[in-house]
């Protein structure tokens, strides 16, 4: 003879399928903060990369003067805005530089 007893208990299954819905609920948080992170870095790799071209663009220009300069003088107003674009030139390289040196962690 064989007496087999099999015992469900609800609740403790019940408990279990709570705790696995609380992890599976957390992961969904986590994945979904790795693709915000994700997404915010591809914005600033972006606005990098355009400032990158800003900036090849202004040294394009400053030898295109450089050169216009070499060959022959300018007027005094050509001079004028000459000497406005490189102040302006020299005021953003300086911006730049601070938020840069502001945002750099110090060397360990």
């Amino acid at each position: 003879m064989r007496f087999d007893i099999y015992h469900h208990c609800k609740c403790l299954t019940h408990e279990i399928q709570e705790k696995l819905d609380l992890i599976l609920r957390k992961l969904d948080r986590i994945q979904l903060k790795e693709n915000y992170i994700m997404a915010t870095l591809d914005e600033a790799l972006a606005v990098v990369t355009a400032e990158s071209t800003v900036s090849d663009s202004i040294i394009a220009l400053l030898e295109q003067l450089a050169a216009q300069i070499a060959a022959g003088g300018l007027t005094a107003a050509d001079q004028a805005k000459v000497d406005a674009i490189f102040a302006n030139a020299t005021n953003n390289s300086a911006k730049v530089t601070a938020a840069v040196l502001a945002n750099t962690p110090a060397a360990p």
